[in-house]
């Protein structure tokens, strides 16, 4: 990881854009990038500046998401539904492959990649969630070694949001709107050029490119940008550090409120850029008797998901939508010592019936807070 403590600011062009993607392509990477598809700001593979979803303008909303072509940004979007989870957590990989052959059964294949991934244009708050991803899968002794061979080899060239979206909350998360580690290089986009915040090891990424000394003037533009998106945040969590105070709400009947509306569709999970849930599949081709073992994602909002020789624990469509909440903001706290959300308000743009993960947290911690307040002034008895 990088900290901000020993990068170096410069200030170049906008159009050396260019030349930092033809780097990371003259080095190997796969470059992943944000680019329009079907109306949609999708992550996929970039050639060139040219590929880039320039000028588009994503309008969310719960359950709402639209795009328009008015501004003059290279980086104008906040994101779509993908993250990097889509390529270092792949939703579908095969894990092995048995088939017969002259000496018995035999693995035909089994799972690798030497695929050396570049994130261009990533939001801060989806470089956290890489972050919070590594925290799971990546755990001494415990490592998926598909997700970490990806993750070790990958760059990340982060843009720090100036704007920030309807349904963004990610100034509550400590997760934005500037990157603050973890990056090969940080771009913020001022009106007229690119201010870059590269880590020293990271410079060579830079070759070939004309750069300036960044001045305590462009330091300063940057500053009331990233101050301007904070505090025109589209959503927040009213309760700063709610995990303490989580746990005191499992029985709050919110849960059961906004149960009525889940459809348990997994919208939500899918979309998310750490939800990592999965389940593992076996199949049998019968072109050539072979048989593979695959690894899917799951969702926790799935009734199936958590049945077992047991029986299932979570039958309620509320028991499951509250372990999802609980997990972000509950779970993983006391587990990792980071939270599970990252505020990229991706679950409430892509609710078919636009839940607001957000209102959920606030009402729940809202309602306890009523209660101890009852507590303090019942009398005893």
């Amino acid at each position: 990881m990088h900290s901000a403590e020993h990068t170096m600011h410069y200030t170049t062009r906008k159009e050396a854009i260019q030349g930092l993607i033809q780097n990371l392509r003259d080095r190997g990477y796969v470059i992943i990038g944000p680019i329009v598809s079907d109306g949609v700001v999708r992550l996929a593979e970039i050639r060139g500046q040219i590929d880039l979803a320039s000028g588009a303008v994503d309008v969310q909303a719960p359950g709402r998401y639209r795009l328009e072509e008015n501004s003059q940004l290279v980086f104008s979007p906040v994101n779509g539904p993908d993250s990097p989870k889509k390529y270092l957590h792949p939703a579908e990989v095969e894990l092995v492959k048995y088939a017969e052959g002259s000496r018995g059964v035999e693995v035909v294949s089994a799972y690798s990649s030497k695929t050396k991934y570049a994130f261009f244009g990533l939001r801060p708050c989806d470089l956290k969630g890489v972050e919070v991803m590594d925290r799971t899968m990546m755990v001494p002794g415990f490592e998926d070694s598909f997700y970490s061979g990806l993750r070790k080899s990958s760059v990340f060239v982060v843009v720090n949001c100036t704007r920030a979206g309807e349904n963004c909350f990610c100034a509550s998360m400590g997760t934005g709107p500037e990157a603050d580690s973890g990056y090969d290089v940080a771009i913020t986009e001022l009106p007229e050029k690119l201010l870059l915040d590269v880590p020293e090891q990271s410079r060579g990424l830079l070759q070939g490119i004309e750069l300036s000394p960044a001045s305590e003037e462009d330091l300063r533009v940057a500053r009331e940008m990233f101050n301007s998106a904070r505090e025109h945040m589209g959503r927040a969590i009213e309760q700063e550090n709610p995990a303490r105070l989580m746990h005191d709400g499992m029985d709050s009947p919110i849960w059961g409120k906004t149960a009525e509306r889940c459809l348990a569709c997994g919208n939500c999970t899918m979309v998310c850029p750490t939800c990592f849930c999965n389940t593992v599949r076996d199949t049998t081709d019968l072109r050539d008797g072979s048989v593979s073992r695959v690894r899917v994602w799951d969702s926790c909002l799935s009734k199936d998901f958590t049945y077992s020789a047991g029986g299932n624990p979570r039958q309620s469509r509320a028991s499951r939508y509250r372990q999802f909440v609980m997990h972000k903001f509950a779970y993983w706290p006391d587990e990792f010592g980071v939270y599970g959300c990252v505020g990229c308000g991706r679950c409430i743009t892509w609710c078919p019936v636009g839940i607001d993960i957000t209102d959920t947290v606030n009402a729940v911690l809202r309602g306890r807070r009523e209660n101890a307040k009852k507590l303090e002034v019942s009398p005893l008895v």
